[in-house]
């Protein structure tokens, strides 16, 4: 931007700002009630520096109901009549703000009454739109998903832009204010089994980034700390290139208005990054470490991360701790990924190597997964990772005639069949299967060395992953999709939902309710508690042995079924094929 010249007295005068704001002030009027963010505002400061326990209060007798207006109050003022003179009474609606309205008993002798359609929050915001605009976007819908749903609906319009904007707002600060707590508490959990494990010199966190495009041209992006022992999102940093009020404001640069807005809106300005967006992951990152002593009072002393970005770099050059250095541990996930990946160079690299019976999409898979499986193992020996790694690789190449399984582990409990038939002596009658071709052994050697090197299993030590990151990056883009564009508000809400929510589960949402001044019923509350039940079972299900070992043998089964397809029909996809 160009440097600025102020005409009217200085940048530090009072009365030109309070002389702005005042000119602008627009009187109230009936839509601008439902944004009420001072209300959220103050709970919000209370749920922030509170750490006890809140028990959600349920009202049983609260709750909505659909129905067809004309149809139930035209028999109403068909059967009623007016309490005091006995007269006939009609129904109508008035005041209507989005889902909102009073509804209105007309009688001719005794004048009208009023009865507020939903709950008025603070005297004047109606709870219902409040409730629907943070329920649509718990499912990923904003004010275009909202108008669409009401009007196939047959509902009113919902609120305007201009509420919806502060109705998100609001949810925003409130999301925020849970969101600081739950992290504060996970991050104090944390500190205390890691003092219990004798970690003294610090917390072990995961970390990873995710953009809201791919490609890195994306406008948002955000990073996430995840606690090692605890499995918690400790801390979440989202970035913005972009500010609407910015770019709006532009085309008056250098004007005196321009000066004042400026003056205003720079401290809560939406653009708080500049550079690329790859350059995202990193500057959160270290941005979360540089606050970490004076947020929580720790140190993260380990960080697991991959090798898909310069973070880690960033933060030994930021020096967040000053002369206490940061030590990098892998994710192995990533780690195997790297055999994956330059298995499938190699393939289309070197001519013939792949094919039915060679280096097949299959076979890369299953050294992948057991390179990995190599390192998890063994997370506390190197030499002892290196050795199964190869022990994998050779007992790939094993025949009936050549079988080499010196390197596999023996007993009846090894994960080599071979070993195990000899050790239940049924070696006589054990066949091997069709063993991996010379060929594809001699040209995978390279990639063995370079994925077997000390100084890259010594950071797999400990058996690290950022699968919990990943997993919270899921569930953002779920509340905030990819294929919906929205702001940086509707990102941060996002995130802080997904930590609540990742953290504590559905229930955290209560307390984001509560602080919205919204009322759970009774059919809500056991939703939630029953919604988080689930999900735990779930989760248990999907972690036992026997359904990875399913899902893991259903993707080979894909795979080999591809790779026969295709080698059957041909390349029917490609670039420059139709040519």
């Amino acid at each position: 931007m160009s440097e600025k010249v102020y005409k009217k007295g200085t940048r530090g005068s009072s009365t030109r700002a309070s002389r702005s704001r005042i000119a602008n002030r627009k009187p109230p009027n009936r839509h601008s009630f439902e944004g009420d963010t001072e209300g959220v505002s103050r709970l919000a400061k209370k749920m922030k520096s509170s750490t006890a326990e809140n028990d959600t209060e349920v009202d049983a007798a609260f709750g909505y109901r659909i129905i067809n207006f004309l149809a139930v109050f035209s028999m109403l003022s068909q059967i009623l009549a007016c309490k005091k003179c006995g007269g006939s009474v009609t129904f109508l609606e008035s005041c209507k703000r989005g889902l909102g309205f009073k509804l209105v008993i007309v009688c001719e002798k005794c004048g009208n009454a009023t009865i507020d359609s939903s709950p008025l929050i603070n005297g004047h915001a109606y709870d219902v739109n409040r409730r629907l605009t943070l329920a649509m976007r718990l499912i990923g819908i904003g004010i275009q998903g909202i108008s669409k749903f009401c009007a196939f609906m047959c509902f009113p319009k919902p609120v305007f832009q201009k509420s919806y904007d502060e109705i998100v707002q609001s949810i925003a600060v409130a999301t925020d204010a849970v969101k600081s707590k739950v992290l504060r508490k996970a991050a104090e959990e944390e500190k205390k089994i890691s003092i219990e494990k004798s970690q003294l010199e610090g917390l072990t966190v995961s970390g990873d980034g995710s953009w809201r495009k791919r490609g890195f041209s994306s406008l948002y992006g955000f990073a996430s700390l995840i606690g090692w022992f605890s499995g918690k999102v400790i801390d979440i940093c989202v970035k913005s290139k972009y500010c609407k009020e910015c770019e709006y404001w532009q085309k008056n640069e250098g004007t005196v208005e321009y000066d004042e807005w400026h003056e205003l809106h720079e401290p809560s300005c939406n653009a708080n990054h500049s550079g690329s967006a790859g350059k995202m992951e990193p500057d959160a990152v270290v941005q979360m470490f540089s606050r970490s002593e004076s947020t929580y009072n720790v140190r993260y002393a380990y960080y697991v991360g991959d090798g898909d970005s310069k973070t880690f770099k960033s933060i030994q050059d930021a020096k967040p701790y000053g002369n206490f250095a940061v030590t990098k541990k892998e994710c192995i996930g990533h780690v195997q990924k790297r055999l994956g990946t330059r298995l499938r160079n190699l393939k289309k690299e070197v001519k013939n190597l792949g094919g039915r019976g060679k280096l097949t999409g299959k076979l890369i898979d299953e050294l992948s997964v057991y390179y990995g499986l190599a390192i998890r193992r063994n997370t506390d020996s190197v030499e002892n990772m290196r050795n199964e790694i190869y022990a994998t690789l050779y007992h790939k190449i094993s025949s009936d005639e050549k079988p080499q399984h010196d390197k596999c582990p023996v007993g009846k409990d090894s994960w080599c069949s071979w070993q195990r038939a000899k050790a239940s002596h049924t070696l006589d009658v054990y066949t091997h299967k069709p063993a991996m071709p010379m060929q594809v052994f001699d040209a995978v050697q390279k990639i063995y060395e370079d994925l077997t090197r000390d100084d890259l299993l010594s950071r797999c030590l400990g058996g690290f992953t950022q699968n919990a990151n990943e997993s919270l990056n899921a569930v953002v883009w779920i509340v905030a999709p990819k294929t919906i564009s929205s702001g940086k508000a509707v990102v941060d809400i996002a995130t802080d939902i997904a930590a609540i929510t990742y953290n504590d589960g559905f229930r955290g949402l209560l307390d984001v309710m509560s602080t919205l001044q919204l009322r759970i019923s009774s059919e809500l509350y056991n939703f939630i508690m029953e919604t988080d039940e689930r999900r735990v079972k779930a989760a248990n299900r999907s972690a036992s042995k026997h359904r990875k070992s399913t899902r893991k043998d259903l993707t080979s089964l894909r795979k080999e079924a591809e790779e026969q397809n295709e080698f059957l029909e041909g390349q029917l996809y490609g670039a420059g094929i139709a040519e």
